[in-house]
């Protein structure tokens, strides 16, 4: 100990550490719970800074986005999240991910530190890609079909499609799912909500779209580099996109790095990509997209 600083000194730093590793102790005992919101947003604030390092590692945008993918290996599946609240509002959640929300949150993270930003401008990179202009007014601002996220990057010049120079054929196709089935979706109830998703529908389906049949994903899949954005194009009637997630390359062979419904945890894919699709029946084929710099 310095000779000139007492004990007394040392309390008070100890009495200050111990104040900012028990959170809430020394508050009033009213506000010592802390509420399960705020423990979420605290989880995913230290949850964004590891992966704000991870990114900081790479140089090139999908290298980043794809390590931060890289990642969220094991993290649970859980769908649904965005709906959590009656009313439309940003959903932040690093710890529960679907196909679109790890493709969406790992481009958002990815962004953020390539600007040197904060937790801050993370969600706002993400309130920018997943609500339509990047405003958020009632549940028909939100971007219900992976095509319309998209567009709206493409727009933001964070990506491009590489589809049609990949050898891709006419995507031609109505895309009105949600509103086939609004039964579904009681949300499209409220104010105006069913309005902005027809026009969005239309604005998605005039959109020139391209996708490669899944029978010619082995002849092509050489050019597919790791971190491209994979879309699987859907069958069903008025859908645009059944899944999405990332390439990855292994043994020369292109492989999916996606949340998956049916393992409940974000994986890469046993099987190569054009094997996987084989038996995929509810899915016809590929759109390719890649990160720009």
């Amino acid at each position: 100990m310095n000779k000139n600083q007492s004990p007394f000194f040392f309390g008070i730093l100890l009495l200050a550490a111990c104040t900012l590793l028990s959170g809430n102790r020394f508050k009033p005992a009213a506000s010592k719970v802390q509420t399960a919101e705020e423990d979420q947003s605290t989880r995913d604030s230290l949850i964004f800074l590891e992966k704000y390092q991870i990114s900081a590692e790479e140089n090139a945008m999908r290298d980043k986005t794809l390590a931060i993918a890289r990642s969220f290996l094991s993290t649970p599946y859980v769908s649904g999240t965005l709906d959590i609240y009656p009313d439309e509002r940003l959903v932040i959640n690093l710890r529960q991910l679907d196909c679109w929300t790890m493709v969406e949150n790992c481009l958002a993270i990815s962004l953020t530190q390539r600007g040197g930003g904060n937790f801050q401008n993370y969600k706002q990179y993400v309130q920018q890609l997943r609500y339509w202009g990047g405003v958020i007014q009632g549940y028909g601002s939100r971007i219900h079909y992976f095509t319309g996220w998209v567009i709206q990057a493409l727009q933001l010049g964070y990506l491009r499609d590489l589809t049609q120079s990949f050898g891709g054929e006419p995507f031609e196709k109505e895309i009105n799912y949600l509103s086939l089935h609004a039964d579904k979706y009681p949300k499209i109830r409220q104010q105006n909500a069913q309005k902005s998703i027809h026009m969005a529908e239309k604005r998605i389906s005039a959109h020139h779209w391209f996708f490669v049949p899944k029978s010619k994903i082995r002849t092509m899949e050489y050019l597919i580099q790791e971190g491209d954005l994979v879309l699987l194009t859907s069958t069903k009637r008025g859908l645009d996109i059944a899944h999405e997630g990332f390439a990855v390359r292994i043994n020369n062979r292109i492989h999916l790095l996606h949340a998956s419904s049916l393992h409940k945890r974000v994986i890469i894919s046993s099987l190569p990509l054009a094997e996987y699709m084989k038996d995929q029946k509810g899915q016809s084929g590929i759109i390719i997209l890649r990160l720009n710099d």
